[in-house]
């Protein structure tokens, strides 16, 4: 009875996380399909976000406000011309390489383990001033039901 009880709890675990990785769980973030969200010398990739899932991304996540990407933008990648969300809050965070970012007034130079928050409503545009390709995470959360980057 033991061993039957085991092998029935070792399948139910099994099937949960077979479940966890298919609804909750996004693998191998920066090999997802690439997609090109007007940012030129860039790069992304959805991992998450409202809609998101669709045949050409088949292992992003949906969610209902929350938005994630990792982006990479080749040397002298840019954002293009700089603008502002009246529906989003957004943050990049540094994984490699190095950014400039203006953010309203301020501009700041990051490098990876650095956050940026990008606040509704504010200009702001980025660019890589590094040396080697730049990576981050992009993060952003919905506000009023807006469309996500990239229309999802």
């Amino acid at each position: 009875i033991l061993m039957t009880l085991e092998s029935s709890l070792t399948r139910m675990d099994d099937k949960m996380t077979k479940k966890m990785n298919d609804t909750f769980c996004v693998r191998d973030s920066f090999n997802q399909p690439e997609e090109n969200h007007g940012h030129p010398g860039s790069i992304s990739r959805v991992i998450l976000g409202p809609g998101s899932t669709r045949a050409d991304r088949p292992n992003a996540v949906n969610t209902e406000r929350l938005v994630i990407h990792t982006n990479e933008y080749e040397i002298d990648g840019l954002s293009g011309d700089g603008h502002a969300h009246e529906d989003q809050e957004q943050a990049f965070y540094l994984l490699e390489g190095e950014m400039e970012v203006e953010v309203g007034e301020e501009t700041y130079r990051l490098q990876a383990g650095d956050c940026v928050f990008l606040p509704r409503s504010v200009f702001h545009k980025h660019r890589n001033i590094g040396d080697c390709p730049l990576k981050f995470l992009f993060i952003s959360a919905m506000l009023n039901g807006g469309t996500p980057p990239g229309g999802q």
